[in-house]
């Protein structure tokens, strides 16, 4: 499945959602296609509000805030997709031994 993602000169970009992911789960890699998803609606609704004959400042504002907040978020759960880094930050001392002395079982 793909998501489409605004790019830089507001043209729409298709994100890929990762075939490895497991369905059953709301992986990282699924919320920022979501994500995408929504950032894609989001930009198209503000397109509409800013072309419309009366144009509301304050919905406007309100919505380019949104905007930010949601790629702000997309940017986050794509970085953490790719580096793994709140895994290891939780995990990662259980994944390594212990440089202290082991316990001895007598």
């Amino acid at each position: 499945m793909t998501a489409a993602e605004p790019a830089a000169g507001g043209e729409q970009v298709v994100g890929q959602r990762p075939d490895s992911d497991d369905y059953d789960l709301l992986t990282f890699g699924e919320v920022a296609a979501r994500l995408s998803e929504e950032l894609a609606t989001a930009t198209a609704e503000l397109e509409r509000a800013r072309n419309a004959a009366t144009a509301d400042p304050a919905k406007i504002r309100a919505m380019e805030e949104r905007i930010r907040l949601l790629q702000t978020s997309k940017d986050r759960y794509r970085r953490e997709e790719l580096s793994n880094e709140t895994f290891s930050r939780r995990f990662d001392s259980l994944l390594k031994p212990s440089a202290g002395p082991r316990p001895r079982w007598t």
